[in-house]
């Protein structure tokens, strides 16, 4: 007993003298891909072949296969469809279609090396007057089986709930999807990138088929994560904000003690009235400290020039490790955000 008390103090004294905060903050980065002004128009194939329905689906594990299958098509034709509504919204594109039976391009080739078809694809453009492909190179799914005793709740013959015995099932599904970008003219891979995403489905039934049977939302799961991919790759195409974490100074003077509960509150008038009164601390450290707090505020602000000043102010106090990282990773998000507004100025031109 005296162990156990001794490790809740231990987890107790350890989280309560933490000494920074976590906060998010969103910076504008460049787009993963630049096409080329001239592409205009664009085909969307699938290179993902057909995959054969088992027969015996006697079996737990069998019947979850022969879903899968299902699924997997109902996800292929989803995530096609979240790359089309993405690239739609784009006007700097005349042209957004998706090609059918597109698979057999690459079933024809017949050595084993999975060379890509560039003289079919060269055609395939030609015949649909397109500048570029983007593809769904794969689609497959794992599925991983759980179950377990339990019990459930049920009507009896008098309408009275009772608790009888179940089985819980689980099923957590890995979905994993690959995209690419081909310039069949130029005979180049413009962009390629494998995604992998999970769905856990639970379900309670008198046995494990009935709990199967049960997971109406599975499907509706799956789909969606797959339109979420092909939308997720339609986007790679422009910058976007991403989320990223820092620290804020929460302990190591009175005054940064005091302004925690403003940053919890994401009171930052009143955390920055705080940490400016340490600006002048006996300590450098301490006013690193608030410093580096200051340049972390105007980063949640998006002003990227002012939370370099105060970084640099961080750094000058203190040159130790966490202070002179932290500068040059504002040094970083300030050139790719630079690199971003650009691209957003060539997309508006494209656009008119």
């Amino acid at each position: 007993m005296r162990k156990l008390i001794l490790i809740f103090a231990i987890i107790w004294v350890s989280s309560s003298c933490k000494s920074t905060y976590t906060v998010t903050v969103y910076n504008l980065e460049p787009a993963p891909v630049v096409l080329a002004k001239d592409i205009k128009r664009i085909g969307i194939i699938n290179e993902v072949g057909d995959r054969a329905t088992s027969e015996n689906i006697a079996s737990l594990e069998a019947l979850v296969k022969a879903t899968d299958i299902k699924l997997s098509r109902e996800g292929t034709e989803a995530a096609l469809e979240g790359l089309l509504a993405e690239l739609q919204k784009d006007k700097r594109f005349d042209t957004v279609m998706i090609l059918s039976k597109t698979a057999s391009l690459w079933e024809r080739e017949s050595n084993e090396t999975k060379t890509i078809p560039w003289r079919d694809l060269k055609n395939l453009c030609l015949q649909n007057q397109l500048d570029a492909v983007f593809s769904l190179a794969f689609y497959q799914t794992d599925t991983r089986i759980m179950e377990k005793k339990s019990s459930m709740e049920e009507l009896d013959m008098l309408r009275t709930r009772v608790v009888i015995p179940a089985r819980e099932l689980t099923l957590e599904t890995l979905i994993e999807n690959g995209w690419r970008i081909y310039d069949p003219f130029e005979e180049k891979v413009l962009d390629e990138i494998e995604v992998n995403e999970q769905v856990v489905t639970q379900a309670k039934g008198e046995d494990a088929l009935n709990a199967l049977r049960s997971m109406t939302d599975r499907a509706d799961s799956l789909v969606s994560k797959s339109r979420g991919s092909g939308s997720a790759f339609g986007m790679r195409l422009k910058p976007s904000n991403k989320a990223v974490e820092r620290q804020i100074y929460i302990k190591g003077s009175p005054l940064l003690v005091q302004a925690e509960q403003a940053v919890i509150d994401e009171d930052w008038l009143e955390a920055a009235r705080l940490w400016q009164m340490d600006l002048n601390h006996e300590k450098p450290a301490i006013r690193a400290m608030a410093c580096h707090n200051m340049a972390v505020l105007y980063e949640i602000k998006n002003d990227l020039d002012k939370a370099l000043e105060w970084a640099i102010q961080a750094s000058t106090h203190d040159d130790g490790k966490a202070h002179s990282q932290y500068l040059e990773t504002l040094k970083t998000c300030a050139s790719q955000k630079l690199q971003a507004e650009k691209q957003w100025e060539a997309i508006a031109l494209l656009r008119k």
